[in-house]
């Protein structure tokens, strides 16, 4: 087989494989979410103050980690919930790196040095605010498309329905009363909340896990045709390094696990340069552009991509400063 074409379907191979544990990982607590959590729970227990809740949906993540290929779901999920939109915005863009496992990575990879890993919650936290606060005047319903969720047996019209009359599987398999869109439909006498924890995950799980595919084809097209070293020429310079690696954040869609290795591994490169690949690479990528776009109408999607781009160049290079790292 030809090299370029063996580098081709690798590189689809392993971008899927790094990211689907994750995104199976989303699936599955997005469903536990739809199945067991009754659907006044999280409003009770936000914070009512609109400053305290953005501070609540930055460090989430803390409480549910996932990674940026599995935060998708639940953000969908948490909006369709109700939880007010500031909130799951804010998580949605916080999680993936303020979490345990990726702390923990962050630093490891720099061999100890709390600086970078305070540095990069700081730049992420306060994009993941900019955006909550900015995304969060709209009402939940007005952020999300108008597409059929497969997974979603409130988008199917079969409220109020009874046993006979309901035509969706997934729906049905949640016994009376518990599904948190209204549906009535009876459980089976053989199914039972873990059958439907399985079927939801299994339908979330395939609904994005097409756009984690056509991310991972944009990725190896990227590697066959622009390869990493074109960045090279612009290290010299902190102004040009910081966009030639949030740039390549983007194009590599590298987990926020393994970000901080890669970043790490760019020893030439700027402080502020390997500050920025990490923290927009898990808020903006080309596998989250084609699952934002699944999720999201394309108004909001377009803000969702280009205003972190913005964040993160300013924040990177003021606060690799104001922590005395290295410029």
């Amino acid at each position: 087989m030809d090299q370029d074409v063996q580098i081709f379907f690798s590189t689809i191979v392993a971008v899927f494989l790094e990211a689907s544990p994750f995104l199976l990982l989303g699936a599955l607590i997005s469903s536990v979410f739809e199945i067991y959590m009754p659907q006044d729970l999280l409003e009770r227990h936000l914070p009512k103050d609109y400053f305290r809740g953005l501070i609540f949906g930055v460090f989430a993540g803390m409480l549910v980690p996932t990674c940026e290929c599995g935060v998708v779901f639940i953000a969908r999920r948490l909006l369709k919930k109700n939880v007010p939109s500031h909130v799951a915005m804010t998580y949605l863009f916080s999680a993936p790196v303020i979490n345990p496992l990726v702390l923990a990575a962050t630093y490891v990879a720099f061999r100890g040095n709390l600086r970078m890993v305070l540095a990069r919650v700081f730049v992420v936290a306060v994009c993941a605010c900019v955006m909550g606060a900015i995304v969060g005047e709209y009402k939940p319903d007005f952020l999300l498309r108008e597409d059929k969720d497969p997974a979603d047996p409130a988008d199917h019209g079969h409220l109020d329905h009874g046993p006979a009359g309901c035509p969706d599987p997934f729906s049905c398999a949640v016994p009376a009363g518990t599904h948190v869109h209204g549906c009535r439909c009876e459980a089976g006498p053989k199914q039972s909340k873990g059958v439907a924890l399985l079927l939801h995950t299994a339908a979330e799980f395939l609904d994005m896990g097409k756009y984690l595919v056509l991310g991972a084809v944009a990725v190896a097209i990227f590697k066959l045709f622009m390869l990493a070293e074109l960045v090279l020429p612009f290290q010299s310079n902190v102004y040009m390094a910081v966009g030639a690696l949030m740039l390549l954040a983007i194009f590599l869609s590298i987990c926020s696990e393994a970000d901080a290795f890669v970043a790490a591994s760019f020893t030439t490169f700027p402080a502020a340069a390997q500050l920025s690949f990490m923290a927009l690479g898990p808020m903006v990528d080309l596998k989250l552009i084609f699952m934002y776009g699944s999720v999201f109408r394309k108004r909001f999607v377009l803000l969702m991509i280009v205003l972190p781009i913005i964040c993160v160049y300013m924040l990177s290079l003021l606060t690799a400063s104001a922590i005395g790292v290295t410029l």
